[in-house]
């Protein structure tokens, strides 16, 4: 009998629990990808929202064992790209060789990593480059890595690109030289009917009986992210202690304590902290505004109150953030569009300074995307 952690595996290659989705044309991800990788020369771009399900989708058609994954933010220096790319996949980074030359003498070789044996590494090895958050690496970065991928996979290295819909415009799909040796695979988003499969067949393999009601509650909070619904689905197994109590229904209170329960591991606090922060402004007091569950707050803490409110969204447009931002307010004067906008270049600011591990949110050509669904879910159920 599987246990629960074998059937939901937020951190892992589901098997139980691995959906197979299919693209507008009723062709699978899987055949898509599959037919992406038998294309010789050909670099595969695979774009989609966050824990989407990108890097699974590749551990499955592949295998843990060919797939070499790297990220964006792995690459600084353009004269290490290939040192780092063949690194991960093992292979030394210098050493020395003897060769015997005649019967008296030898003769020893430096041994360094170069372009030509990483590719020809990676090929006698049947491994394939996934470089995961390319929009990590800076432009020029991006930049160097088209001009020397265009290179490589004609000579039979396979690499996949693996970025953000909105970031799909990076120097990969828009680069002239690579035109035509692209195969493109946009992942949309999990549909409600597709995230269902989930705690329908999990909860169905462990014998426990959950509510389409409390099936919907984990749809609609999991923010079309598989991860997130693998993690909370787990620990609805460890709360209502399902290995051992198989078919005790399931309740609707164990689903929100899980809800809560999922955030203990999520560290989101100083994130959260900084986007209320925001910009610091000398001599200037900001302005506060009456609310019903928060008091008086200003229009950082505003937003973030937006950002966190029902029902939860993977982006939201300016106009209906507005009205987000305006529907928490109980007075009647509310914030400018020039002030909401002002306010939200500044948080888009302060992330960009404090780095990686900050860059949860993006405010991007007046929409607000959601980099992290994981930071939306603390939002909602991980603060007290």
């Amino acid at each position: 009998m599987k246990k629960p952690s074998d059937v939901f595996t937020p951190g892992a290659l589901p098997e139980s629990t691995y959906i197979t989705r299919k693209t507008v044309l009723g062709f699978t991800y899987e055949e898509r990808l599959r037919q992406a990788l038998n294309m010789n020369g050909y670099l595969t771009s695979i774009s989609g929202p966050s824990k989407i399900g990108k890097t699974v989708l590749c551990e499955k058609v592949i295998g843990l064992d060919k797939l070499v994954e790297v990220s964006g933010s792995d690459f600084s220096e353009k004269e290490k790209l290939w040192v780092e790319i063949g690194s991960k996949a093992g292979m030394p980074l210098a050493g020395l060789f003897t060769s015997n030359h005649s019967e008296n003498t030898t003769i020893a070789e430096e041994y360094l990593i170069t372009r030509e044996n990483v590719i020809d590494y990676y090929k006698e090895n049947e491994y394939v480059l996934l470089l995961d958050d390319f929009h990590y690496a800076d432009l020029s970065m991006q930049t160097y890595m088209a001009q020397q991928f265009k290179d490589a996979i004609r000579k039979g290295l396979k690499v996949i690109i693996s970025s953000l819909p909105h970031r799909s415009d990076d120097a990969i799909r828009t680069n002239p030289d690579l035109q035509g040796r692209i195969s493109i695979i946009d992942i949309e988003a999990w549909s409600k009917d597709e995230l269902m499969e989930i705690p329908k067949r999990g909860f169905g393999e462990l014998s426990a009986t959950i509510s389409d009601e409390c099936i919907q509650k984990l749809v609609d909070e999991s923010l079309a992210s598989p991860q997130l619904m693998q993690l909370i689905c787990l620990n609805i197994c460890v709360l209502a202690n399902i290995d051992k109590e198989k078919h005790l229904p399931i309740e609707k209170e164990i689903v929100e304590k899980a809800f809560r329960f999922s955030t203990l591991n999520l560290d989101y606090q100083k994130v959260a902290e900084t986007i209320k922060q925001g910009k610091c402004q000398r001599g200037k007091e900001r302005r506060k505004f009456k609310t019903k569950r928060f008091g008086e707050i200003d229009l950082y803490e505003l937003i973030l109150e937006a950002i966190a409110d029902d029902p939860p969204v993977s982006y939201v447009g300016f106009e209906n953030l507005a009205e987000r931002i305006n529907s928490i307010i109980i007075e009647e004067e509310k914030p400018s569009a020039k002030a909401m906008k002002d306010y939200l270049n500044n948080i888009q600011d302060v992330i960009e300074q404090k780095g990686r591990s900050y860059e949860v949110i993006e405010w991007r050509e007046d929409v607000l995307y959601v980099i992290e669904a994981l930071f939306i879910f603390y939002l909602r159920w991980g603060r007290a």
